[in-house]
């Protein structure tokens, strides 16, 4: 495949994970009115236990004052909380509500229920190509390990030893990026 049309089918590859993979789980988030940012901020939330404001807006790639605010607006929703740090009263630790807990977690096993099903339509050596593939254009696109952090803050899923993103800093580092 020439690299124009292969870059046309990754970005079409992009659009149909949001549209068919997210959109589903999104529907439920605008019935609630939520945003794709505060969806961010919750799956941070969720992946991070009891992150601080500036650490959510790193996170997040945001300012410290926007991402106050977007807290500001979800726990006024009663999806977040604040708690003051036990050893130091002047941190505030965020924290889902059960509500918040559960809204996130119906999204995403409805994003993981249409990934499947998508998945389950293609031959098993298609299934296994998509992967090899991801995984060496991921090789080949995060040559530091600066990037992989980067991107694996904000990546909005669990850390686990076989993320592609912890494999890659594996390879770069010889360390699994929890270690540091």
């Amino acid at each position: 495949m020439e690299t124009s049309l292969l870059e046309k089918a990754a970005l079409l590859f992009f659009r149909t994970m949001i549209t068919r993979v997210i959109g589903p789980g999104l529907k439920e988030l605008a019935d609630q009115q939520l945003t794709q940012v505060q969806l961010a901020c919750m799956r941070f939330v969720y992946l991070h236990p009891d992150p601080s404001v500036g650490e959510i807006a790193n996170g997040l790639a945001i300012s410290n004052a926007a991402a106050a605010k977007l807290i500001d607006r979800l726990v006024k929703r009663a999806i977040l909380i604040r708690e003051e740090d036990q050893t130091d009263r002047r941190v505030l630790k965020i924290k889902l509500t059960p509500a918040g807990r559960l809204l996130l977690e119906t999204f995403i096993a409805t994003e993981t229920q249409q990934f499947e099903k998508i998945i389950r339509k293609m031959p098993p050596e298609a299934v296994n190509s998509l992967q090899e593939g991801l995984t060496a254009f991921l090789a080949a696109a995060l040559v530091t390990p600066e990037e992989i952090n980067a991107i694996c803050l904000k990546c909005g899923w669990d850390h686990t030893f076989n993320c592609p993103g912890n494999l890659r800093y594996y390879q770069l580092t010889g360390r699994n990026r929890d270690q540091g």
